[in-house]
């Protein structure tokens, strides 16, 4: 009865963690080709919930293609977790370039993904209000702070990740 407990807690343990996001994910979403992104996304637990799309009429092969994704996690009867990952692709005919947003409302969350750009070699290299600026070599990623609101109005912490290439 024991191992089948402690089988159960495990599992349990695992899906209410499964769908957040570390830094080492982020970096494959950036530089990944959209199926590959949208394939570790779905691993994760993300639902692709909004894609839009613009091609110019005025120049052939310029325009951007733009993913929202969403992770929802129920963690009690109260507390509910939202997650979400912007892409958006700017695309000319010579280039494209790679923007990606991550955004938790989990402040421990957020404190994990620090934890983890400073062992990953990021270095704090500004900040400003509340605007956290992570370098590594050519690399930088910023973390927001911001207040959003929410159904009923009510005013919330919203903790964001931005990643470009």
């Amino acid at each position: 009865m024991k191992i089948i407990f402690s089988l159960l807690l495990c599992i349990c343990f695992q899906f209410s963690f499964a769908q957040k996001l570390d830094i080492n994910s982020l970096e494959k979403i950036l530089y990944a080709p959209v199926n590959s992104a949208d394939s570790l996304l779905k691993r994760s637990k993300f639902t692709l919930s909004d894609k839009k799309t613009y091609t110019s009429k005025d120049v052939k092969g310029e325009g951007y293609n733009d993913y929202y994704y969403t992770s929802y996690e129920r963690q009690d009867m109260v507390k509910h977790l939202l997650r979400s990952l912007s892409i958006m692709d700017v695309f000319s005919t010579t280039d494209t370039t790679r923007m990606i947003l991550y955004r938790t409302y989990y402040e421990e969350e957020q404190e994990e993904l620090k934890t983890q750009l400073l062992a990953n070699g990021y270095e704090l290299s500004g900040e400003e209000d509340n605007k956290f600026i992570y370098k590594k070599g050519n690399y930088t990623i910023t973390n927001k702070i911001s207040d959003k609101t929410v159904k009923g109005g009510k005013t919330t912490k919203a903790y964001e990740f931005e990643l470009a290439r």
